[in-house]
């Protein structure tokens, strides 16, 4: 009895110091979350703050679903098909989940190891060899087997516990979890990669559209323009290089029709990959990127708010983190390592002795395994940890730095467009008039054939032109937006659509 009591209090002595020393700090750095930058806008000095008719908002967050910003039932149906069936997005959700079991499996380190295990042993036993006992007869007449064949039934538990001294496993757990974090926010980027690839396709494949149909509108428009060159030159009002220019402009406007109907077909076929489906399964609704897509304000997040809710900057933090803990766990590896067992044991020759009294067995026991010698392996691991972090630190910094840009090109690409498209409009509305004016001179003999060609071709490049500014303006739009859309942790869930709407 008195030496179960020992027992006990040695087990619970050694429980509570195990519990005192665990609770010690961890060895090496702890993580800091980088300050936010000091920047209060995105404009440099001689860029152009003049956003025209589009108002920028700045200091307002952008919502998750950025693009419902555009109003357009078909776009958003198909981001919307693109977040449910989309692959990459969905191998990304995968890579979270295995991130998180990690977390699981090394916050299972910190905890007490315990096994339970059975055996039944046929043992073979040269009794007598190098020892005393070295002849089969034993006193009294009695005889001993020199190689006794037996059996051994064992039933018992063995536990033990890494006290974890100086923090090793506390910061491997701290690792896992940043890790963890860093997967959280790469699926978040995900989100917004996935959405911006779907909204940008859809872009060129409406702006693809337009051109084809615009094309075919100039076609017709070179065609009747010949057909009226060729009767003045019968009519002897035009020569014969007139009838060549406008059947040279002809063929060339055709030549580009296949130009764009390939530009549309391969920006049709990349949404159907994005949509999670095959281009033989799948119609491509056909978004309006006109004018009238385009928001009347845009939200700006401040640039201290950017680095708060930014995915990319978030995971590139979350990295820093996990590289400032492995420093930890590292430099723990320099020190020694203490641990406790314990084990409890029933023994018999038959099963039916293991669970008498006199067939147990027990041991505790505490090690101590100290580094003594390892050439400089432990110590260049720790200087490879710390210049990881370091690493990561200016990983962070550059995508900091990035995102910013990022943020700048846009805004000053949006007051870009809003002047080139207005100087576009307007150009449009002289050629337009020109043309009409040169065409009727041509009916009444004021002007010759090439005037009307080259009237018509400077209509032609004109209108062309100002299609291709207006899905710039979405196109930029959408990169704004892109590139300060929040989102926030978890907002993106198992079935990949954000949990909330801004609208």
């Amino acid at each position: 009895m008195t030496s179960t009591l020992s027992r006990t209090r040695a087990l619970a002595a050694g429980v509570a110091v195990a519990s005192l020393v665990a609770g010690c700090a961890a060895v090496g750095p702890d993580f800091k979350t980088p300050a936010a930058p000091a920047a209060k806008g995105y404009a440099m000095a001689g860029d152009d703050a003049n956003a025209g008719p589009i108002e920028t908002r700045v200091g307002d967050k952008v919502v998750a679903d950025w693009w419902t910003l555009f109003h357009s039932p078909q776009l958003d149906q198909l981001v919307r098909q693109a977040i449910a069936n989309n692959r990459s997005l969905e191998a990304a959700r995968a890579r979270l989940a295995a991130s998180r079991e990690a977390v699981g499996a090394e916050s299972g380190n910190l905890m007490v190891d315990a096994n339970a295990g059975i055996q039944r042993e046929r043992a073979n036993l040269n009794a007598f060899s190098g020892g005393a006992f070295n002849a089969k007869a034993l006193p009294g007449g009695l005889s001993f087997p020199t190689n006794p064949e037996f059996n051994l039934y064992t039933l018992g538990t063995t536990v033990s516990y890494d006290l974890d001294v100086w923090g090793a496993k506390r910061r491997r757990v701290e690792a896992a979890k940043a890790d963890a974090e860093a997967q959280a926010r790469e699926l978040d980027a995900a989100y917004l990669t996935l959405t911006g690839k779907v909204v940008a396709q859809a872009l060129t494949a409406a702006d693809a559209s337009i051109q084809v149909q615009a094309l075919a509108d100039i076609v017709r428009t070179d065609q009747q323009d010949l057909d009226m060159i060729r009767r003045a030159r019968d009519a002897g009002g035009a020569a014969a290089a007139d009838v060549a220019a406008a059947e040279t402009a002809l063929a060339e406007d055709q030549a580009m029709v296949p130009v764009q109907q390939q530009r549309l077909a391969a920006a049709r076929h990349a949404l159907a990959a994005l949509v999670g489906k095959s281009p033989d399964g799948f119609d491509a609704p056909v978004f309006d990127a006109s004018s009238g897509s385009m928001p009347a304000s845009l939200p700006v997040s401040l640039p201290s708010e950017l680095v708060r809710q930014r995915p990319d900057i978030l995971e590139a933090e979350a990295r820093l983190h996990a590289a400032t803990a492995q420093v930890g766990v590292e430099t723990a590896a320099l020190y020694p390592n203490i641990t406790l067992s314990a084990n409890y044991a029933l023994n018999g020759l038959t099963p039916d002795k293991i669970f008498d009294h006199t067939s147990t067995s027990w041991a505790i026991a505490g090690g101590l395994t100290a580094p003594i010698f390892h050439s400089g392996e432990l110590k260049a691991k720790q200087r490879e940890a710390q210049e990881n972090a370091r690493a990561a630190l200016a990983t962070y910094e550059q995508t900091v730095l990035d995102a910013f840009g990022q943020v700048a090109d846009a805004l000053t690409a949006i007051a870009h467009d809003n002047a080139s498209y207005a100087e576009q409009t307007r150009a449009l509305d002289a050629a337009t008039r020109r043309l009409d004016m040169v065409r009727k001179a041509f009916a009444e003999g004021g002007t010759s054939a090439e005037q009307v060609v080259r009237a018509e071709r400077d209509w032609r490049r004109t209108k062309l032109a100002l299609s291709e500014q207006g899905t710039g303006r979405v196109g930029d739009a959408a990169r704004l937006l892109l590139a300060t859309a929040n989102v926030p942790p978890g907002a993106v869930d198992a079935s990949g659509a954000a949990q909330h709407s801004g609208q």
